[in-house]
């Protein structure tokens, strides 16, 4: 099969990283695929490293920002230019399955509805129910794809309603274990240690995610402050870069950690390329999101480092974390439930040691990545 791929940001996070499985994937099993994205990034140098044929246009993505009059003229004209590039490239390619990634990409649901190709859309977006995006995304996708990939039992509850039952199917995100060199039970977190100055008892307490208003880290800032009161030996580290638009959000951390006395307690490292290597060198792995999460890859690969996660109790982190087995779901919007939850780890090393290998498991048995290649294959082809 001749597959053209449509995804829009060129990061190395969540749905990006899912891309990139699924177009090895595709390749290994002999399919040919064309991959066109928004701009240039560490994902098209990935690409271009496994031999993708990768191309960069402008596909005009839907974001609440363009709904004024001269938003729309702009997404109307980058659509239409996407469009006829998009049509020109599918009929030189001989293309045979557009395959979408992500709602926010509506060019691929217009390109099959005009060229007739089949539309696979691959879900990874929890949005709030009835809102207009929702409804809209809803539609066009109901209307233009033939099958849609959800990478979750949440995601699907979520489009369940604005997208026929019959054209979902769940396919769970995966990784592969090796990929960050597991060694269940160590404690090999002497580089990070060592760059934060801190000695081997201070328990090393991590979140990684792109910065936002949903992500949580103002709400992993107000966890440091409840453990700091709690008296809890650890420090905490964030991880991950602004999305474009999100960059005043910097200063307030900054201002947030400064108010709250909490220079020596949280370091924020920003973005760092070995994210993954650098969740092996935690102790204790925190997603603090203040919104459903679809099912997050950053989980797997804290499940894969054999670290306990303590994760808001709601959205794909539900489906990966087994309460008080594999870590421990805390509400939303309270900082000092979440801090004792927190304590309880860092006051019992054998805990976390024993929840980081039951979770590594659960990951090899159900969230594997070879799992993942064999079902996205056969539900995109």
């Amino acid at each position: 099969m001749n597959i053209l791929v449509l995804h829009v940001v060129s990061d190395m996070y969540g749905s990006s990283k899912v891309l990139l499985q699924a177009v090895t994937a595709l390749k290994a099993r002999g399919h040919k695929v064309c991959v066109v994205v928004s701009e240039k990034g560490p994902l098209t140098d990935a690409l271009e490293l496994e031999g993708v044929d990768t191309k960069v246009i402008r596909l005009g993505i839907l974001r609440r920002r363009y709904f004024n009059f001269f938003g729309i003229i702009n997404r109307a004209l980058v659509l239409s230019r996407a469009f006829f590039a998009l049509k020109k490239l599918c009929k030189q390619n001989q293309i045979d399955i557009v395959y979408t990634n992500t709602a926010p990409v509506i060019i691929g649901g217009i390109l099959s509805k005009f060229t007739g190709i089949k539309n696979v859309w691959h879900l990874h977006e929890i949005l709030e129910p009835s809102s207009f995006m929702h409804c809209f995304f809803g539609w066009l996708i109901n209307a233009t794809a033939k099958k849609v990939i959800v990478v979750s039992d949440a995601v699907y509850n979520n489009w369940a309603g604005p997208i026929d039952a019959s054209k979902m199917v769940k396919v769970y995100n995966g990784f592969e274990a090796s990929d960050v060199n597991v060694n269940l039970g160590a404690n090999d977190s002497a580089t990070l240690r060592e760059q934060l100055n801190l000695n081997n008892n201070t328990v090393l307490v991590g979140m990684v995610g792109r910065v936002n208003l949903i992500k949580g880290q103002f709400y992993f800032i107000q966890i440091a402050a409840a453990a700091k009161a709690a008296g809890l030996n650890c420090h905490f580290v964030m991880i991950g870069d602004a999305y474009k638009g999100y960059e005043y959000l910097y200063p307030q951390l900054e201002n947030q950690i400064a108010e709250l006395g909490l220079q020596n307690t949280i370091t924020n490292l920003y973005y760092q390329p070995n994210a993954a290597a650098l969740i092996q060198q935690l102790d204790i792995f925190v997603l603090p999101s203040i919104k459903p999460d679809s099912f997050p890859v950053v989980i797997l690969e804290a499940m894969a480092a054999g670290k306990p996660i303590i994760a808001t109790n709601q959205g794909g982190a539900q489906e990966q974390i087994d309460d008080c087995v594999t870590g421990f779901l805390v509400p939303v919007n309270d900082a000092t439930i979440a801090a004792q939850k927190l304590g309880v780890l860092i006051n019992n090393p054998d805990m976390r040691t024993r929840m980081g290998q039951v979770g590594a498991k659960k990951l090899q048995e159900q969230f594997s990545l070879a799992t993942f290649n064999k079902n996205i294959v056969d539900q995109i082809v």
